[in-house]
């Protein structure tokens, strides 16, 4: 479903790896993870276990974005960090960002697990059960309207399987 967008006028990405726990599917590709790390044990729970679509205020404020811009001022933002970084030694930039990965990134042999009960949860039962109403709310909605509100499509999805 490529990257889910935090809703508002302001622009802020939840990044890959995480899928609202909602449609009954653990979150793949890190989620469960990285999230903690990012917002705590609490919120994490929140977020993964009630599948809930936050806007970009919420998102900063818990932690889950380092920031949020306006879309009107997001390509000058980006364009100035980038500017700046490209300024630096890169030796120095790998080494620092190597040290802070170091310190808070997951081990690998985590995520490999988390992949393999993502893939197992695939094929539980109930997520057989809710595939052809949330195909069918795909194919109503769009891919973009699909990404801003995956959460609320999930659990109509849900509801809609019983």
């Amino acid at each position: 479903m490529g990257r889910p967008k935090v809703k508002a006028d302001r622009h802020a990405d939840r990044g890959e790896g995480f899928r609202p726990h909602g449609g009954g599917i653990l979150p793949g590709g890190g989620g469960t993870e990285h999230l903690p790390r990012l917002i705590g044990r609490d919120r994490a729970l929140e977020a993964i276990l009630s599948g809930n679509d936050y806007d970009a205020d919420t998102a900063e404020r818990y932690g889950w974005v380092t920031r949020t811009v306006a879309d009107a001022e997001l390509d000058g933002f980006v364009g100035g960090v980038a500017t700046r970084l490209a300024s630096f030694d890169k030796t120095a930039l790998a080494a620092a960002k190597a040290q802070v990965n170091r310190a808070t990134l997951p081990p690998d042999a985590d995520l490999r697990a988390a992949y393999t009960q993502f893939l197992s949860s695939l094929t539980w039962p109930g997520v057989q059960a809710l595939l052809p109403q949330f195909e069918k709310l795909a194919a109503e909605k769009g891919p973009e309207e699909l990404e801003l509100r995956l959460g609320h499509y999930l659990g109509i999805a849900r509801q809609e399987s019983r």
